[in-house]
């Protein structure tokens, strides 16, 4: 009906102009007749046949005569209501932000990718799309750059077809493309930083997008990333608060550590004096035993950190460094050795043997009683790699991805959380890196990569021990 109301008007607007050409009349009347309408017909077949221009006419048709698809006020509301709800039940944030976004297009799933440190995106939260196999990155750092640098909303349809004139097929991952359910993606970006990007599913009912969806999710995906940025900023600042309830703590420990150390200094001087008589010497004793049991308690309540400065790494033997942390922790647990190849890595020490500690110690809280722990050390591509494996409860991905490695959480009673977080730094801080395969109710298995020194052989030498309890081995 605009198409022909728009043919009509032009037909009337040539009439009109040609008639008022024939009542003024004169010499030249004819000669502009002819040229109004011959500019009028080359104007049309110039125009009309041009997609780009019938394309640009619809847009503005549409904005400025019809009523919009979407009630703003309506979505709006919808929106801030899925992102806000303070229901205990509901879903996690990040569940909700991807809701929130798919509800305006009716599309059924939708994944959140968010950059790590290296700026490479992951796989954050998903929403009804559990079938979808993500790699490890979703997306490169040349892809993360283009949604920051243009913020285009990519309608995967028309990317496939060639028809997206500001992207290119090998600018999106591949497995965007191979997954046929995939339908948009929108960048949610704040003050120019990529927070992250929804990924959506196609719709029940196929349909592109146009102007207007385009508009309503660059609005919504400004919002979001906001939402995201905030969120991250009350992390960093939930973490900066916990350190400093830390150190809080620490100022307590450390008076009764003060109290505990002026006890003993009073009982060795009064000792001087009464060591003698055999009342002292029970009291003696006993104030021992009390002052022992209030610094195994604050051991216990203190997590590992060795504020002294650590060593530059030097070659080490990882069968050495490994026989001696099966020797000092021999009594705590049924520890076996495995795997124990004669491998020079460059490391600290005392470094590696904190990291062990904490993963040991971890594995033995994890594994109920009698239940062996394998230490193993060998050879990996141009690394040295010791691993420690439990058959205790397990971790999910999604604590592995969120929680271990963040300082104060921790899934243990009364555990402060710091062992993993710190091992992985301790790890970092020597040039290598803390693995971990995990299942619940599986087991674990934690892999500490350290850079090769040097290899002392082409082969691999036998195994120092055969596996079995360390306690026979001893």
């Amino acid at each position: 009906s605009l198409s022909l109301v728009a043919i009509g008007a032009y037909l009337v607007a040539m009439v009109v102009i040609t008639s008022l050409l024939q009542v003024i009349g004169g010499d030249y009347a004819r000669l502009v007749q002819i040229s109004v309408l011959s500019a009028m017909t080359v104007g049309a077949l110039l125009l009309l046949p041009s997609g780009r221009f019938r394309s640009w006419l619809r847009v503005k048709i549409a904005k400025n005569f019809f009523q919009h698809r979407y009630d703003y006020r309506s979505e709006w509301i919808r929106f801030t209501d899925t992102i806000g709800r303070p229901e205990d039940d509901q879903a996690p944030f990040h569940s909700r932000v991807i809701q929130a976004v798919a509800d305006i297009t009716d599309s059924p799933a939708g994944l959140l990718l968010v950059p790590d440190a290296s700026g490479e995106l992951s796989v954050a939260a998903r929403w009804n799309w559990s079938q979808v196999d993500v790699p490890v990155p979703a997306c490169d750092n040349a892809c993360a750059g283009f949604f920051e640098t243009t913020q285009h909303i990519v309608e995967f349809d028309s990317l496939r077809t060639g028809s997206d004139t500001r992207c290119s097929i090998s600018q999106m991952p591949e497995w965007m493309l191979r997954e046929e359910s995939t339908w948009a993606a929108v960048p949610l970006v704040h003050f120019d930083r990529l927070r992250g990007v929804i990924l959506l599913a196609r719709p029940r009912v196929y349909r592109t997008l146009d102007w207007e969806d385009l508009d309503m999710l660059r609005v919504v995906g400004r919002q979001v990333a906001s939402y995201l940025a905030e969120e991250q900023s009350q992390e960093a600042l939930s973490e900066s608060e916990r350190f400093q309830e830390f150190n809080r703590r620490m100022a307590f420990i450390m008076h009764d550590v003060k109290n505990l150390v002026s006890q003993l200094t009073l009982l060795a001087r009064n000792a001087q004096r009464h060591a003698d008589n055999p009342e002292f010497r029970a009291d003696m004793i006993e104030t021992l035993q009390q002052s022992a049991a209030k610094m195994n308690s604050l051991l216990a309540r203190l997590s590992q950190h060795n504020s002294a400065r650590a060593e530059p790494p030097r070659p080490i033997l990882l069968a050495d460094l490994l026989q001696q942390v099966l020797r000092s922790n021999s009594r705590l647990h049924n520890l076996e050795y495995g795997q124990l190849d004669n491998i020079l890595v460059l490391a600290d020490p005392a470094r590696v043997e904190q990291i062990l500690g904490h993963l040991v110690q971890n594995a033995i809280d994890a594994s109920p009683e009698g239940q062996p722990i394998r230490l193993q050390a060998r050879l990996r591509d141009e690394h040295g790699v010791i691993e420690v494996i439990d058959k205790g409860v397990g971790m999910s991905s999604e604590f592995i991805q969120h929680q271990l490695f963040k300082p104060f959480v921790s899934n243990k009673p009364g555990g402060f959380g710091i062992g993993a977080y710190e091992a992985r730094s301790l790890a970092q801080s020597m040039g290598g890196r803390l693995e971990v395969e995990s299942q619940p109710d599986k087991g674990s298995r934690f892999s500490l990569i350290l850079p090769l020194a040097r290899s002392l052989s082409d082969t691999k030498t036998e195994s120092l021990m055969a596996p079995q309890n360390i306690e026979k081995a001893a």
